[in-house]
């Protein structure tokens, strides 16, 4: 009877600290469009006081009942703990090719005491795609994220896949009715650690893509891919520059610079709407010295070196919001900004689960990056970084991820602990054109991640296993195809009166005699009637359509080499309730050749095949069988075609836990 009664308490207990442990609804807006609310440091502030108070008070009573959860797992562990390093886009093309050689020694020693394979990813192998079956184990159609953007048909609209926007409208306590917004997680499926945490299993998640907004689970959560920065975007930098207008460039902005006196000039940094804009001081404090001052903080770099982090603090009326940013001086000065990373020490947006891990984390590694794409692409595309500084900022986000995860291999003692690292994947995508020969830049970026393996080996304790896996290969990008010119082309879409092509958002289509669209990198839509906005292709007429643009697009070339290697219908390769979110045909281009960077949000450009002339010329948005992924474990295992969706129902298994019956994949 007493046992019984203290369980009810503590079930009681536990339900009040589960109640503070969920993120709070958003308390204010940040950025035009910005697609996210934000939570004041004050409340952050105060949930992780509340937090961290009921985990000390109430351990003892969460340590019991998470003992009983464990004794009701269905089926007996096979090991303590499994431990998954994530190494996004890692190919297994150049894996073979440098373990040949020996350049991967702990990679091929893991391989020769446990297993490897290539791993099939989704269709398209996009990331947010891929990332999202790892974790659910299911495929697109029951996950519902099918590229990294979704097409709003009713507007001809490309918007976020993973995250969905809500704007309403709230009275203060002064009566003062104010837009407020709140963003939710589209990620159809629960992930697998949400399973393990019915039977007390914890675990430990590290920025695996698609976990933003954190939900809350049985341990800690940073999230990945699709956090935000303070403006609201994706990511916008800043250059300030003397005599510098406010303009505004793909991928950021550029603001003045003004000389005060001699020596030390004055800049701002535009913020989240509604803010003020954050001034800051550059001082040349000695030869080839700069000194960045920004309220009451100081931080001193190298002419043409990236900086370490500088707190830059917004005022919204009495709230204050806080961002964190790096900095490179160039000669004029000019001066380069890094996108407004949400501050983990003090988030204003529900950066992690619980609130308070992100700053946990930043006590225990340092200050570190917390947007979803964090290394700034855009910047060296357009000139304003150069290739060194780059890739110095890639290496020092990755450093912060190494101490994450080191943090975490050393407290956690049984469970699940998931770390994925995108420098792998950013690096190949800015320097696939250099090549791969000893040197290179690539090379020493799979020998990094060798070492990085090996050390993970190295923490690895007796009943514990580990997984090494990447969410699809890579293959060149040197030839943009512009599928909204080809459907022009092809007359499968109908320009307006007058328009030869179109810089923005469909603006200029006539849908009135429009049969497709592109949208996206992977996916062309069929005008269809009532679910278009002003869509004329009839349900009868589906399925000949289809079959039409496939034949066509097959038959598309450049010169004498075939652009499309593959066009599959989504009924014939996805399952589930979420199906209807697909694209209609997704095209899988061959090695080289990728969806062009305009017709991605609804451009139609002169050509339909052209150059690409951009930094960025490495992809994996082809044919998924052209961009395999990898899979290592530490022991054997008799699957010789895994998919990446095989990978939640083993990890189920292996800790005591049936795999439900609606996942796709299979154990190993």
């Amino acid at each position: 009877m007493l046992l019984t009664l203290n369980g009810r308490i503590a079930l009681k207990l536990i339900f009040i600290s589960a109640l503070l442990l969920f993120p709070a609804i958003a308390q204010g807006y940040i950025g035009p469009g910005a697609g996210f609310g934000i939570l004041t440091s004050f409340v952050v502030f105060l949930n992780a006081i509340a937090v961290s108070l009921l985990s000390f008070l109430f351990w003892p009573v969460m340590v019991f009942i998470r003992s009983i959860k464990k004794r009701r797992r269905p089926l007996k562990a096979e090991c303590d703990k499994v431990v998954i390093l994530g190494l996004d886009g890692l190919s297994p093309h150049l894996v073979e090719k440098y373990w040949e050689n020996g350049d991967l020694p702990n990679l091929k020693k893991l391989s020769e005491e446990g297993s490897y394979t290539r791993m099939r990813t989704t269709t398209p192998g996009i990331s947010p795609v891929a990332w999202s079956s790892f974790q659910t184990g299911v495929n697109p159609g029951k996950h519902g994220i099918f590229d990294f953007l979704a097409a709003d048909r009713k507007r001809y609209l490309a918007v976020l896949s993973s995250v969905k926007t809500k704007t309403f409208s709230k009275r203060n306590f002064l009566g003062i009715r104010k837009k407020k917004m709140s963003s939710t997680l589209l990620r159809m499926s629960k992930p697998f650690w949400a399973l393990l945490g019915k039977y007390g299993v914890r675990s430990t998640i590290l920025r695996v893509p698609i976990t933003y907004p954190p939900e809350p689970l049985d341990g800690r959560l940073l999230s990945g891919m699709c956090v935000p920065d303070l403006r609201g975007s994706q990511g916008s930098y800043t250059v300030m520059a003397p005599e510098g207008a406010a303009t505004s460039f793909t991928g950021g902005i550029g603001c003045a610079l003004t000389e005060q006196e001699k020596g030390l000039w004055l800049g701002v940094i535009p913020g989240p709407e509604g803010c003020e804009p954050v001034d800051v001081l550059l001082k040349k404090s000695g030869d080839g010295i700069w000194e960045i001052r920004s309220g009451d903080e100081m931080i001193k770099i190298e002419h043409k070196r990236l900086s370490g982090w500088l707190t830059l603090c917004y005022r919204a009326g009495r709230t204050k919001i806080k961002g964190i940013a790096r900095f490179r001086v160039t000669d004029g000065p000019v001066v380069y900004c890094t996108a407004l990373h949400v501050d983990p020490s003090s988030p204003v947006v529900p950066l992690s689960h619980p609130v308070h891990y992100s700053r946990y984390l930043a006590g225990a590694v340092g200050q570190f990056a917390t947007l979803g794409l964090a290394e700034d692409t855009w910047a060296l595309s357009n000139g304003h970084l150069d290739e060194k500084s780059f890739l110095d900022m890639a290496w020092a986000y990755y450093g912060e991820r190494k101490r994450m995860f080191t943090n975490a291999l050393t407290n956690g003692k049984d469970g699940l602990t998931v770390c994925v690292f995108d420098t792998s994947d950013r690096i190949q995508h800015m320097f696939w054109g250099d090549g791969f020969d000893p040197g290179s830049v690539i090379h020493k970026m799979y020998i990094e991640m060798d070492r990085l393996v090996g050390e993970t080996v190295a923490r690895m304790k007796k009943n514990q296993r580990l997984i090494v896996l990447s969410d699809h290969g890579f293959t060149s990008f040197h030839t943009c195809v512009d599928f909204n010119r080809w459907l022009v082309d092809n007359d499968y879409m109908v320009l307006e009166d007058g328009v030869k092509s179109i810089d923005a958002s469909y603006h200029g289509v006539d849908w009135s005699r429009t049969k497709a669209y592109a949208m996206g990198l992977s996916g062309i839509n069929l005008n269809m009637k009532g679910r278009e906005g002003k869509g004329i292709v009839t349900k009868k007429e589906r399925s000949s359509l289809m079959l039409e643009i496939k034949e066509k697009l097959l038959q598309l070339k450049d010169g004498n080499d075939h652009v499309i290697r593959s066009v599959k219908f989504a009924g014939d390769i996805y399952s589930g309730g979420y199906v209807s979110r697909s694209p209609d045909l997704i095209p899988g281009t061959n090695a080289g050749y990728r969806a062009d960077w305009g017709c991605v949000t609804g451009c139609v450009g002169a050509k339909t095949i052209y150059p690409n002339d951009r930094h960025w010329n490495g992809d994996h948005c082809h044919d998924s069988d052209l961009v395999k992924g990898i899979l290592f474990t530490s022991w054997k295992h008799g699957s010789d075609n895994p998919s990446i969706m095989d990978v939640a129902p083993s990890v189920l298994k292996m800790l005591g836990v049936d795999p439900p019956g609606y996942m796709d994949g299979r154990t190993l």
